[in-house]
C-alpha cells in the first residue's frame, strides 16, 4: 500500500540495526545509475554486518535487470544477495523487499543470518521497483501482480547472482519470500505465479488496492499447498484484518497449511517483533519440505499436526475500507484430530505442537511491541484516528 524509500547502496547494513554508517569505500560510488546505457550490471562488495560482540564479513553481490518492451516496470530493478552458508551450495532463497526498514531489517540480522547458514539458504535483497502505471495511481508504488514483469525479473536476477557468485544453483534455488503491505500482497499473488517454486510465503500486514488486494488471489491446487504464514496487526488501517483473514478462510477449507497470526494492538508496523516465530515456523517447513534446486518439493501433510482457533474482541476501530479491526481475546490449539471451540475461527495448521503453543502464546498476549516501523519519521502510520 506504502511506496517505501528503498535502500542507498553506499550505505552499509549493521546487524546490531544501530544507525546506517557511511562507507569511505570510494568504489560504492559505482552502485549509482549514472545516466549511462541501460545494460545489466553486476557489482559484488563486502557487506558489513557488525555485532557487539563480533564482527561477521559477508560478501555481497547486486544486479541490476532491464525492463523488458511491455512490462509494468518504469525502472531497472536492483537486488543484492549475500551467502551466509559460505560456499556450500543454495538449496533456497529468501527473497524480500526493501519496503521501508522494519521489514529490511529481516536481510541483515544475525538471527535470520545463522538461520540461513544452517539451512544453506542465500539472502536476496530486491529494490523497490515503481511501476510505470501504478495500480494504485501512487508515484513509486509497484505493480504488484508478477505477471506483469518483476517475476521475470527476480527469475533473470537470481540467474545473474548465481552465475557471477558462483552460485549457478541459485538460478533454480526454491524460495522463502517475505513481503510487508503491498509487497505482502504481491507475494500472495506470487504463489499463484510460481508456486512450484515457493517453499514459503510470509504475508505481512497484507493491502494493496483491488484488483491486487489479498482477498482477490485465485490460487489453483498447487498454489494452496504452499504453506503461507499471514501476520497482521489489530489495529493497523491500511492492510486490515478481515480482508487477508478472508484470504485465509476461503483456502483454509480447500486444507491449505497456512497460519493466521494477529498482533495485538499493533498498526501497520513492528513485523520484527514476529521474528521469533517466523524463524521457528520457516525451521519446520524447511524440515518438511526439503528444498533442493534439482527436486520438486514436498508436501505438508495437513492431516497430522495441531490446528488452532481464535477469538476476536469486540471491534473499537474499522480499516480504511470501513471493515472493522479486531484483537484477539482468546484462542486454542488442538491436535489435528479433535475439535476446536466451535464459536472460534480457524486460524492455523502447525507440524508441530511446539510450534503451536508458541503461536498460542504469543497471540493471547494483550499488547505487542510497538518499536519498530516502515515509516520512523511517523510512527503513528495507519493507526485508527
Amino acid at each position: 500500500m506504502i511506496a517505501a524509500t528503498s535502500l542507498i547502496a553506499s550505505i552499509a547494513v549493521v546487524a546490531d540495526h544501530s544507525p546506517t554508517k557511511k562507507t569511505n569505500i570510494s568504489s560504492m560510488a559505482t552502485f549509482f545509475y549514472d545516466g549511462g546505457p541501460l545494460m545489466k550490471r553486476f557489482l559484488p562488495v563486502g557487506l558489513l554486518l557488525g555485532s557487539a560482540s563480533a564482527v561477521a564479513q559477508l560478501h555481497q553481490y547486486k544486479a541490476t535487470e532491464i525492463p523488458r518492451a511491455g512490462e509494468n516496470i518504469a525502472q531497472p530493478c536492483d537486488y543484492q544477495a549475500s551467502f551466509p552458508a559460505g560456499h556450500r551450495a543454495v538449496k533456497a532463497a529468501w527473497v524480500t523487499y526493501d519496503r521501508g526498514p522494519d521489514i529490511t531489517r529481516y536481510y541483515s540480522d544475525p538471527d535470520v543470518l545463522a538461520f540461513a547458514k544452517r539451512n544453506d539458504v542465500a539472502m536476496v535483497l530486491a529494490i523497490q521497483c515503481p511501476a510505470s502505471q501504478p495500480e494504485t495511481g501512487e508515484k513509486g508504488e509497484m505493480d504488484m501482480n508478477p505477471k506483469h514483469g518483476l517475476g521475470r525479473s527476480l527469475f533473470s536476477a537470481l540467474n545473474t547472482l548465481g552465475t557471477e557468485s558462483g552460485h549457478p544453483e541459485l538460478r533454480d534455488a526454491k524460495l522463502i519470500v517475505l513481503g510487508f503491505s503491498g509487497t505482502g500482497a504481491y507475494f500472495g499473488h506470487f504463489v499463484a505465479y510460481a508456486p512450484d517454486r515457493v517453499v514459503a510465503a510470509i504475508l505481512t500486514n497484507p493491502g494493496q488496492a483491488d484488483p491486487e488486494n489479498v482477498d482477490k488471489i485465485t490460487l489453483d491446487e498447487k498454489a494452496v499447498a504452499v504453506p503461507e504464514l499471514i501476520i497482521v496487526g489489530g489495529r493497523d488501517t491500511v492492510g486490515g484484518t478481515v480482508k487477508p483473514y478472508n484470504f485465509y478462510k476461503r483456502y483454509h477449507a480447500q486444507g491449505a497449511p497456512w497460519v493466521y497470526l494477529v498482533q495485538n494492538n499493533i498498526p501497520h508496523c513492528c513485523i520484527i517483533d514476529t521474528k521469533s516465530f517466523i524463524l521457528d515456523w520457516l525451521q519446520q517447513v524447511i524440515v518438511v519440505r526439503r528444498p533442493d534446486p534439482n527436486e520438486p518439493l514436498s508436501p505438508m501433510n495437513s492431516n497430522t499436526g495441531w490446528y488452532g482457533s481464535i477469538r476476536p474482541c469486540e471491534a473499537v476501530y474499522s480499516d480504511h475500507w470501513g471493515l472493522p479491526l479486531w484483537n484477539v481475546c482468546d484462542a486454542h490449539i488442538e491436535r489435528a484430530e479433535k475439535d476446536l471451540p466451535s464459536q472460534e475461527m480457524p486460524a492455523g495448521f502447525f507440524p508441530a505442537e511446539s510450534l503451536a503453543r508458541e503461536w498460542l502464546t504469543y497471540i493471547r498476549q494483550q499488547n505487542h511491541p510497538k518499536n519498530s516501523f516502515p515509516r520512523p519519521k511517523d510512527p503513528s502510520f495507519g493507526e485508527p484516528k
